[in-house]
């Protein structure tokens, strides 16, 4: 008779995906790499604001919103609204700079 060994379920939350931490080893901020809508996007989450005061914000569809959120998500790798503020908010000031830096760059 062989028993398997069963892992507890609250361990699997725990532990990091593999491929996200291994990213964050190896690569490069993946905040570096969001373009600069992107970047105005998470402005207007990190404030609460829904995607359709986003769009009125920006001068875009609330749809469209819901296309850059969806990229930001894949691109750092959150599967929640709640995941992504996670990655993003810790990292506010970095993000807050590169708008900054971007604005410059496009005057």
């Amino acid at each position: 008779m062989t028993t398997a060994r069963r892992e507890d379920p609250q361990a699997a939350i725990r532990r990091p995906a593999p491929d996200r931490a291994a990213r964050s080893r190896h690569s490069p901020p993946l905040i570096e790499q969001l373009t600069h809508r992107e970047l105005e996007v998470v402005g207007g989450l990190v404030r609460g604001l829904t995607n359709k005061q986003i769009g009125q914000e920006l001068g875009i569809s609330h749809r469209t919103v819901e296309i850059h959120r969806s990229r930001l998500m894949r691109k750092l790798g959150a599967a929640t609204l709640a995941g992504l503020l996670g990655i993003i908010l810790p990292q506010r000031d970095r993000i807050d700079a590169l708008i900054a830096r971007q604005a410059r760059a496009t005057r």
